[in-house]
């Protein structure tokens, strides 16, 4: 999955210029309600990293600095940006230290940005969150080709989603089988009960509305 799709566009982001001066991005942060926002350079089109209020602060009061003063010695995380070609487990991988990151296209321009609540967006998706239907929680013990028998098992009916959990573990994994809201009850069981026959154990059972 590409992330060209799930982020903030530019005309939704509040961002400074490097030209600013302290006080300006203090007063400006504090106007946002972010704790965070990026600096854009070249008439807002090209990103050179963030600007933390918590940094301003700092600066001010515990090094003495002025409001007038340039913020570019404050710029951190000049590196916080994929492209919008990039996949969704770059994208992961990436924001796991930051509260954003950049988005930026081809050309290297600022396009937009991904917060963790775009993360979150995908991950409920791929948990049948947007579309209801039930998520069974599945323990298996670990072999080889436990993925290709669990979906052998259930060929019949739709999978609108799959996760596995533990993996690298040798003994045990779990998986996170998402299936359509049409399945009846009845169905369900029967579902259920065939796998349990062949020891892919249901743990839970959610019905997501």
């Amino acid at each position: 999955m590409k992330i060209r799709y799930n982020f903030v566009s530019k005309n939704e982001v509040k961002y400074c210029d490097q030209s600013y001066t302290v006080g300006r991005a203090y007063e400006y942060l504090k106007e946002t309600g972010y704790r965070s926002i990026p600096v854009l350079a070249e008439k807002g089109t090209k990103f050179v990293g963030l600007i933390y209020k918590v940094h301003l602060l700092e600066y001010l009061y515990e090094k003495k600095g002025t409001e007038s003063d340039s913020i570019e010695s404050l710029i951190r995380n000049e590196d916080a940006f994929i492209f919008e070609e990039d996949s969704f487990y770059k994208t992961f991988l990436t924001i796991r230290r930051l509260p954003f990151i950049a988005v930026l296209n081809n050309s290297q321009d600022f396009i937009g940005i991904i917060t963790h609540a775009n993360v979150m967006d995908v991950l409920e998706d791929s948990f049948g969150m947007k579309t209801g239907g039930y998520t069974l929680t599945i323990a298996t013990i670990e072999h080889k080709g436990a993925i290709k028998d669990l979906v052998s098992l259930i060929k019949d009916i739709n999978i609108d989603g799959l996760l596995t959990l533990d993996n690298g573990e040798k003994y045990l994994r779990r998986i996170i089988l998402n299936l359509p809201s049409e399945l009846s009850e009845e169905k369900l069981k029967k579902v259920v009960q065939k796998l349990e026959e062949k020891e892919f154990r249901v743990t839970h059972v959610d019905q997501i509305r």
